[in-house]
């Protein structure tokens, strides 16, 4: 028969064990912690699964973290950064000017000053290839400015529209690599003190947006009236290169007619003369 003593002991190790049974294995509500729901051990080789991420994945992300402006934002950011580049690689893109007639052929070239002189003011009419075939064999231009160091002039060509002509300067960067700018050319003719007067003007062709007119390229871009007009020194230095021609067209009131050709038909200028009676 137990004494008071082994009672008393088997009392409290029993006290105890349903103690730690009920503090290991707590149900819930009982404001402790639940450890019926821990993980004592982890077999090897059993990895709990990785998040993986997809795009609409980041983009839930990115709109919990922040909010609707800021990731509209961040969107327009990216899209303008996007559109900029673009612009800037279409900027250093040559145009083709393989159509251009009399550019890259091996054609004789006529003497077109000794044409005009000869006409003494009557009508020309010179055909696209004849002009870029004399402005091969004739014209030599230098790049100068800050773009003198990595480029020069590699040959300038004359593309024929209805009612304007393409002006284009193609450069060489470096070993070879081209790039390429034009600017449109129309002429009306006016009259002042009973003189023809002769008006140019950087325009050409359907407008960009709206009534914004079309004032040439650059690389394959189309640039406005307004920007392309950095390109009139350029244009005035190749002027120069012909002062009798230019004394000619004022002295004869010459305007000149653009005519693209079709299906076979070559491209024209047509110099018309402007009669006036001296005051």
């Amino acid at each position: 028969m137990a004494s008071g003593g082994n009672r008393k002991r088997n009392r409290r190790r029993t006290g105890t064990d349903r103690s730690l049974w009920g503090f290991l294995f707590k149900k819930e509500g009982d404001g402790q912690q639940d450890f019926t729901r821990g993980s004592f051990y982890q077999p090897d080789g059993e990895e709990e699964d990785t998040p993986r991420f997809s795009p609409i994945t980041v983009l839930n992300l990115l709109w919990q973290k922040f909010n609707f402006w800021t990731t509209t934002a961040v969107l327009l950011f990216l899209t303008f950064t996007f559109m900029l580049g673009l612009l800037l690689l279409n900027m250093w893109i040559p145009q083709d000017m393989s159509d251009i007639a009399g550019y890259t052929d091996n054609g004789t070239a006529k003497d077109i000053t000794a044409i005009i002189r000869n006409a003494n003011g009557r009508e020309v009419t010179i055909t696209e290839a004849e002009l870029n075939r004399y402005l091969r064999s004739t014209c030599r231009l230098r790049q100068t400015g800050l773009f003198s160091i990595i480029s020069k002039c590699h040959g300038v060509g004359v593309r024929v529209h209805d009612g304007y002509m393409e002006v284009i300067i193609d450069r060489i960067l470096g070993s070879n690599l081209h790039q390429t700018t034009g600017v449109h050319l129309s002429f009306s003719r006016e009259t002042e003190h009973g003189r023809p007067v002769l008006k140019a003007d950087f325009c050409g062709g359907p407008p960009l947006l709206g009534n914004m007119p079309r004032g040439g390229t650059i690389g394959k871009v189309h640039v406005p009236q307004h920007h392309i007009r950095m390109l009139k020194p350029a244009l005035e230095t190749l002027l120069a290169c012909y002062p009798e021609i230019s004394s000619m067209m004022e002295q004869h009131g010459y305007c000149p007619e653009f005519r693209k050709g079709f299906h076979g038909n070559d491209s024209t200028i047509r110099l018309v003369p402007y009669s006036f009676t001296s005051d």
